[in-house]
Protein backbone atom coordinates (compact mmCIF):
# COMPACT_ATOMS: atom_id res chain seq x y z
CA UNK A 1 0.00 0.00 0.00
CA UNK A 2 3.12 2.50 0.44
CA UNK A 3 4.20 1.73 -2.90
CA UNK A 4 0.65 2.87 -4.07
CA UNK A 5 0.43 5.62 -2.04
CA UNK A 6 4.23 6.93 -3.31
CA UNK A 7 3.56 6.11 -6.35
CA UNK A 8 -0.09 8.51 -6.81
CA UNK A 9 1.71 11.05 -5.10
CA UNK A 10 4.32 10.95 -8.03
CA UNK A 11 2.31 10.93 -10.26
CA UNK A 12 0.39 14.02 -8.40
CA UNK A 13 3.60 16.04 -8.41
CA UNK A 14 4.17 15.30 -11.86
CA UNK A 15 0.83 16.64 -13.31
CA UNK A 16 0.94 19.21 -11.10
CA UNK A 17 4.52 20.74 -12.08
CA UNK A 18 3.14 20.23 -15.95
CA UNK A 19 0.34 22.12 -15.13
CA UNK A 20 1.92 25.05 -13.77
CA UNK A 21 4.32 24.74 -16.49
CA UNK A 22 1.46 25.27 -18.80
CA UNK A 23 0.16 28.04 -16.86
CA UNK A 24 3.69 30.37 -17.05
CA UNK A 25 3.88 32.59 -20.16
CA UNK A 26 5.83 35.74 -20.98
CA UNK A 27 3.21 38.53 -21.24
CA UNK A 28 5.60 41.23 -22.65
CA UNK A 29 6.53 38.54 -25.51
CA UNK A 30 6.02 39.27 -28.93
CA UNK A 31 4.51 35.71 -31.02
CA UNK A 32 7.21 34.30 -33.28
CA UNK A 33 4.88 34.80 -36.61
CA UNK A 34 3.05 38.56 -37.22
CA UNK A 35 -0.59 37.83 -37.24
CA UNK A 36 -2.45 39.06 -40.47
CA UNK A 37 -6.20 40.63 -39.74
CA UNK A 38 -6.93 42.06 -42.93
CA UNK A 39 -5.00 42.31 -46.63
CA UNK A 40 -5.17 44.90 -48.76
CA UNK A 41 -4.46 45.62 -52.38
CA UNK A 42 -4.03 49.11 -52.65
CA UNK A 43 -3.93 52.28 -50.16
CA UNK A 44 -6.20 55.05 -50.80
CA UNK A 45 -4.73 58.43 -51.03
CA UNK A 46 -5.46 60.75 -48.06
CA UNK A 47 -8.02 63.73 -49.30
CA UNK A 48 -5.91 66.90 -49.20
CA UNK A 49 -8.01 70.01 -48.00
CA UNK A 50 -6.27 73.77 -48.25
CA UNK A 51 -6.38 75.99 -45.81
CA UNK A 52 -9.17 77.61 -46.93
CA UNK A 53 -11.75 74.76 -47.10
CA UNK A 54 -11.46 75.43 -43.24
CA UNK A 55 -11.56 78.98 -43.18
CA UNK A 56 -15.13 80.24 -42.53
CA UNK A 57 -16.62 77.18 -41.78
CA UNK A 58 -17.70 76.70 -38.45
CA UNK A 59 -15.38 79.68 -36.90
CA UNK A 60 -15.05 80.17 -33.93
CA UNK A 61 -17.07 83.34 -32.59
CA UNK A 62 -14.95 85.75 -31.52
CA UNK A 63 -14.83 89.93 -32.16
CA UNK A 64 -12.23 89.48 -34.83
CA UNK A 65 -14.52 86.65 -36.66
CA UNK A 66 -17.45 88.54 -36.24
CA UNK A 67 -16.08 91.91 -37.37
CA UNK A 68 -14.41 90.15 -40.54
CA UNK A 69 -18.36 88.49 -41.29
CA UNK A 70 -19.53 92.66 -41.13
CA UNK A 71 -17.09 93.75 -43.32
CA UNK A 72 -17.80 90.62 -46.02
CA UNK A 73 -21.65 91.28 -45.93
CA UNK A 74 -20.89 95.50 -46.39
CA UNK A 75 -22.69 95.75 -43.05
CA UNK A 76 -22.47 99.64 -42.39
CA UNK A 77 -21.04 100.96 -39.39
CA UNK A 78 -19.74 97.40 -38.20
CA UNK A 79 -18.34 98.83 -35.13
CA UNK A 80 -21.96 99.64 -33.71
CA UNK A 81 -23.12 96.95 -35.07
CA UNK A 82 -21.01 95.09 -33.34
CA UNK A 83 -21.69 96.57 -30.19
CA UNK A 84 -24.85 95.69 -30.72
CA UNK A 85 -24.29 91.84 -31.20
CA UNK A 86 -22.12 92.07 -27.84
CA UNK A 87 -24.62 93.90 -25.66
CA UNK A 88 -27.53 91.62 -26.96
CA UNK A 89 -25.66 88.26 -26.38
CA UNK A 90 -23.79 89.31 -23.16
CA UNK A 91 -20.33 88.83 -25.12
CA UNK A 92 -21.47 86.04 -26.60
CA UNK A 93 -22.89 84.12 -24.04
CA UNK A 94 -25.86 83.99 -23.94
CA UNK A 95 -28.33 80.52 -24.69
CA UNK A 96 -30.12 82.68 -28.13
CA UNK A 97 -26.52 83.25 -29.44
CA UNK A 98 -25.12 79.60 -28.54
CA UNK A 99 -27.60 77.51 -29.06
CA UNK A 100 -29.54 79.55 -31.77
CA UNK A 101 -26.62 81.33 -33.33
CA UNK A 102 -28.49 84.83 -33.24
CA UNK A 103 -26.27 87.93 -32.28
CA UNK A 104 -28.91 90.57 -32.66
CA UNK A 105 -31.87 88.99 -30.91
CA UNK A 106 -33.70 89.63 -34.12
CA UNK A 107 -37.38 88.28 -33.89
CA UNK A 108 -40.08 87.04 -36.82
CA UNK A 109 -42.53 89.93 -37.18
CA UNK A 110 -45.11 87.87 -37.45
CA UNK A 111 -45.41 86.03 -33.72
CA UNK A 112 -42.24 87.70 -32.54
CA UNK A 113 -39.93 84.43 -32.03
CA UNK A 114 -36.22 84.56 -31.84
CA UNK A 115 -34.87 83.66 -35.26
CA UNK A 116 -32.57 80.33 -34.91
CA UNK A 117 -29.97 80.00 -37.21
CA UNK A 118 -27.54 77.16 -38.60
CA UNK A 119 -24.38 79.56 -38.29
CA UNK A 120 -24.06 82.81 -36.33
CA UNK A 121 -22.63 83.87 -39.68
CA UNK A 122 -25.98 83.69 -41.27
CA UNK A 123 -27.01 85.98 -38.34
CA UNK A 124 -24.96 88.87 -39.53
CA UNK A 125 -26.85 88.15 -43.25
CA UNK A 126 -29.95 88.58 -41.79
CA UNK A 127 -29.22 91.59 -39.59
CA UNK A 128 -28.24 93.22 -42.88
CA UNK A 129 -31.17 92.19 -44.60
CA UNK A 130 -33.97 92.74 -41.94
CA UNK A 131 -32.35 95.70 -40.50
CA UNK A 132 -30.64 97.48 -42.41
CA UNK A 133 -32.25 97.52 -45.75
CA UNK A 134 -34.37 100.49 -43.71
CA UNK A 135 -31.68 102.53 -43.47
CA UNK A 136 -31.06 105.48 -45.29
CA UNK A 137 -28.81 107.91 -43.77
CA UNK A 138 -28.10 110.14 -41.01
CA UNK A 139 -27.06 109.01 -37.31
CA UNK A 140 -27.16 104.99 -36.85
CA UNK A 141 -28.08 105.69 -33.78
CA UNK A 142 -30.67 107.57 -34.13
CA UNK A 143 -31.77 105.26 -36.80
CA UNK A 144 -32.29 102.30 -34.19
CA UNK A 145 -33.96 104.23 -31.97
CA UNK A 146 -36.50 105.37 -34.59
CA UNK A 147 -36.98 101.42 -36.05
CA UNK A 148 -37.41 100.62 -32.25
CA UNK A 149 -34.89 98.38 -32.23
CA UNK A 150 -34.92 97.96 -28.62
CA UNK A 151 -37.34 97.79 -25.74
CA UNK A 152 -35.02 99.02 -23.31
CA UNK A 153 -35.06 103.19 -23.21
CA UNK A 154 -30.79 103.33 -23.03
CA UNK A 155 -30.46 100.42 -25.86
CA UNK A 156 -28.32 103.58 -27.97
CA UNK A 157 -26.42 104.83 -25.14
CA UNK A 158 -25.41 101.34 -24.12
CA UNK A 159 -24.42 100.08 -27.76
CA UNK A 160 -22.05 103.49 -27.98
CA UNK A 161 -20.83 103.05 -24.86
CA UNK A 162 -19.32 99.75 -25.92
CA UNK A 163 -18.54 100.95 -29.34
CA UNK A 164 -16.36 103.37 -28.16
CA UNK A 165 -14.52 100.83 -26.19
CA UNK A 166 -13.70 98.73 -29.76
Amino acid sequence: MSINRNLLIIIFSLLLSVEVQAQQYEPDALPVTARVDKTCDSIDEPEMKSDSDYMMNESALTVENVLVMLQKYDVKFPKIVLAQALLETGNFSSDLCRVNHNLFGLRHPSDGSYYSFNKWEESVKSYRDDVQYKYTDGDYYAFLSRIGYAEDRNYTSKVRRIANTL
